[in-house]
């Protein structure tokens, strides 16, 4: 046990994550009224840059997510529990909860769907995908 809790300091957090994620996409996560860049996002919860306001991991936000897909806009407002916060690089990090199974649905269907036409191999062996 203490070695895997140690593990989580030396290993990188893109090796950690057992979810496909999303990145390089156009979207912003709203967070007490003000709106932060989305870094990535997967089913499970998000990261986002330009963070300014003070949360602090274990606090409960609610939230509204805009992504701009290639046809559509999807948008939901959830609740989500914040994981960590870099102050210096100005970045937090959130799992989603109370998010409706059709919403994890459009997000996966989302994700999957750019990385097919990025060419990306969407395999099941694959832990991170990054698109």
């Amino acid at each position: 046990m203490v070695f895997r809790f140690l593990s989580r300091f030396s290993t990188p957090r893109s090796d950690r994550r057992s979810e496909p994620r999303g990145a390089r996409l156009d979207g912003l996560v709203s967070i007490d009224g003000c709106d932060y860049p989305l870094r990535d996002w997967s089913r499970r919860g998000f990261s986002a840059t330009r963070y300014r306001a003070e949360h602090y991991p274990g606090d409960k936000v609610d939230m509204t997510v805009r992504v701009e897909l290639d046809d559509e806009t999807l948008e939901f407002s959830c609740e989500a529990v914040v994981v960590w916060v870099d102050r210096d690089r100005r970045e937090i990090a959130g799992v989603f909860t109370r998010l409706d199974m059709s919403v994890q649905e459009r997000i996966m269907t989302a994700i999957f769907s750019r990385a097919q036409k990025s060419g990306l191999d969407t395999g099941a062996d694959k832990a991170a995908l990054h698109v």
